[in-house]
């Protein structure tokens, strides 16, 4: 009986943290004050089947009137018209989808999966999927790199790189680096990949011809990196640490600023016409960072989000930015212009 009883106030205590929670999560946004440098316009839910736990989206991207969001959840990615924000199509059955690879020249995306170890490849104008490649140690994020037209894909738990060739659709290398990968950009000038390194709080230098890391870059004081943009007419980058954004001479490795940044960071991106580097905290905020040169950067605010909302990217041409929390997605727009 007593061990019946204390289940009960177990059961009890576990049933009213969760209502907490949910409270908490549904009440935060009523409370949260008015960004000064961005306005939420809209929210969009993509359809997902029925399960336990809330939905999660992991990586975006964006190429012309299409957005791409990465279900790690529900193994699907959800496809996106940026015009009307509507959903228009999920691709489903694909594991524990992190991010996706748009190649736009030969109508493909590459989705990665750290569910089964897989790339998997779908067509762009119908959705389907073609195939699945094989790939490294848990597949996480995954970018194009144009100047080379190879794939590449960061390996978290092999600690490695995976090259593919999407007119192939074959694994063509296999890049050790030293440590765990988070998010990574290609130059499209030289075609080098930078690479953050989470637990070695390092950024590497991958040569995909020389299927090689050239260069290590130390992110002291920057801590457990995440998220990655790239200023490619300054050559800067942008790696989100805990509590900090550290920025790089892209050449050198010589880190130029370390600016503050909000809580539970993971994702970033560049702005290159408006000149601001924006980086998604899930504590709940958007901090928002104006260039002022190549080397010269200010906070304008941590703009208030939505709880959760860890992962984001920014459409180049109407400046707006699409911020996932769980599984929606906050689409902002910039109030003022510098």
């Amino acid at each position: 009986m007593r061990f019946g009883r204390f289940l009960l106030k177990a059961l009890g205590a576990l049933v009213a943290i969760v209502i907490l929670a949910i409270l908490a999560l549904d009440i935060y946004p009523l409370l949260r004050p008015t960004a000064k440098t961005v306005r939420e316009v809209a929210t969009i839910s993509i359809p997902t089947p029925v399960q336990i736990g809330r939905p999660f989206i992991d990586y975006l991207s964006v190429a012309g009137p299409r957005l791409y969001a990465g279900y790690a959840s529900h193994g699907m990615v959800g496809v996106i018209d940026t015009a009307t924000n509507r959903t228009v199509a999920t691709i489903g059955g694909l594991g524990r989808v992190h991010g996706i690879a748009l190649v736009p020249e030969r109508n493909l995306g590459f989705a990665s999966s750290s569910g089964d170890n897989n790339v998997n490849v779908f067509d762009l104008a119908d959705n389907k999927v073609l195939k699945r490649i094989p790939a490294g140690d848990g597949p996480d994020a995954i970018i194009y790199d144009a100047k080379l037209h190879l794939v590449y894909v960061s390996d978290h738990a092999g600690k490695s790189g995976t090259l593919i060739d999407p007119a192939t659709q074959t694994v063509v290398a296999t890049i050790p680096l030293g440590g765990e990968p988070e998010y990574a950009e290609a130059n499209p000038e030289t075609g080098l990949i930078y690479q953050n390194l989470e637990d070695t709080s390092e950024l590497v230098v991958v040569d995909p011809q020389r299927r090689a890391v050239m260069k290590r870059y130390p992110l002291a004081p920057g801590e457990g990196p995440t998220g990655l943009a790239f200023d490619v007419a300054s050559r800067r980058l942008f790696s989100t640490c805990s509590g900090k954004l550290i920025v790089l001479n892209a050449d050198t490795g010589a880190i130029v600023a370390v600016l503050p940044i909000g809580s539970g960071t993971d994702g970033a991106d560049y702005d290159a016409g408006l000149r601001r580097v924006y980086t998604a905290n899930g504590i709940g905020s958007m901090t928002v960072i104006q260039q002022d040169s190549g080397d010269r950067y200010h906070v304008l605010e941590n703009a208030p989000t939505h709880f959760g909302g860890h992962s984001l990217v920014v459409d180049p041409v109407t400046h707006r930015i699409f911020v996932a929390y769980f599984g929606s997605l906050a689409v902002y727009e910039p109030i003022s212009k510098p």
